[in-house]
């Protein structure tokens, strides 16, 4: 009697699993035709012009466009002009970065003036003031861990070559770069995980890289102690995927998942690397641009916590465009456990009632 009856629930419990399959979301961002299961969102379409690098924090987006600071509340897409310095040294056509320092509470804007050099400039919330611009040479973006800014981008003027791309340590207060690790190729961007370890897709050998925290901390400590040229190399770096195309932006999740953007002739792709490492296609490809969509460019990204668990990616999709949202659908397991429940908890009032 029991027998029967146990697989009776099972054959109910399968055809109830059956009746509710995954189900796929159509991807509506003008920019992004997901390959996953998942939803897309442009943000501040017409009113958003992004530039360069932004940030997110705490559901509010932070970004540098046409010479001023602008923040948008990525839920409601209301955006507020935070203003900007009395003085930009910008040449109009698109600037590097702007990017919020939670840790102290600053905005940081980073502008091209000319072949040869780039301002960068701090907004102190606690003052609500502006510093003077500091001079650099060429930036192509950056990312703040720890409360120091990491840059991409040259340190010798640009000359037609793509031999001086470094990252840098830079130091707003003294106007000083430290070269961390030389990186060859075209400028692209730079992005660091919670425990410091830094990441690099190269554009050109169109490869994905990490350094240690602790082969970063060991340049910064031959710095501090005066000894010079000691930065890392591609060759000191662990390699972890061959990429199909030129890589442009780059983010690390809160459980460290890495995220790519590249373009080239395979198109605008967004990345995720799978965990794996060395001379393989170790990623999955999330999204791609439609293939009548000809302003998309992949290019920035950012987010806050763990995009496996459903927290929204931040991309810049298009040059010059808005902020598109990427979020993964949740996976079907909460609702097959609440079904397993439910035959488990049959199961025990079936064999209670046979024993009774």
């Amino acid at each position: 009697m029991f027998n029967h009856k146990f697989s009776r629930a099972v054959l109910v419990l399968l055809a109830l699993l059956l009746l509710f399959p995954t189900v796929s979301v159509l991807a509506d961002s003008s920019y992004v035709s997901l390959s996953i299961d998942g939803t897309s969102r442009d943000i501040g379409s017409g009113t958003i012009y992004l530039e360069g690098s932004f940030s997110v924090s705490n559901g509010i987006g932070h970004y540098w466009a046409s010479g001023s600071y602008y923040t948008v509340d990525l839920a409601t897409e209301t955006i507020t002009n935070m203003g900007a310095p009395s003085s930009v040294l910008s040449n109009g056509y698109g600037d590097p970065f702007g990017l919020y320092d939670a840790t102290s509470n600053a905005f940081y804007a980073a502008t091209y003036y000319n072949e040869g050099s780039s301002y960068i400039y701090k907004y102190d919330y606690a003052t609500e003031t502006w510093s003077e611009g500091v001079e650099t040479v060429n930036l192509y973006s950056g990312a703040i861990y720890d409360g120091n800014i990491y840059v991409s981008g040259l340190r010798e003027p640009w000359s037609g070559g793509y031999d001086t791309n470094y990252i840098s340590l830079f130091d707003v207060e003294a106007g000083i770069s430290y070269a961390l690790i030389e990186t060859g190729g075209a400028s692209a961007s730079v992005a660091l995980d919670n425990v410091g370890n830094v990441y690099y897709a190269t554009y050109g050998t169109n490869e994905l890289y990490r350094w240690s925290a602790d082969q970063v901390e060991g340049v910064m400590e031959d710095l501090a102690n005066g000894i010079e040229d000691t930065y890392l190399t591609l060759d000191d770096g662990e390699k972890l995927s061959d990429l199909p195309g030129g890589g442009n932006g780059i983010t690390v999740d809160d459980a460290g998942n890495v995220f790519v953007t590249t373009n080239g002739s395979a198109g605008n792709l967004l990345l995720m690397w799978n965990g794996e490492s060395g001379d393989e296609d170790n990623y999955t490809i999330l999204g791609e641009a439609p293939e009548d969509e000809y302003m998309a460019w992949y290019g920035f990204m950012d987010i806050e916590g763990d995009f496996t668990l459903g927290d929204s990616l931040y991309l810049s999709a298009a040059y010059g465009g808005c902020i598109t949202e990427i979020t993964a659908a949740p996976v079907p397991v909460p609702a097959a456990i609440w079904l397993l429940g439910s035959g488990l908890l049959g199961l025990i009032g079936i064999r209670r009632h046979s024993n009774a």
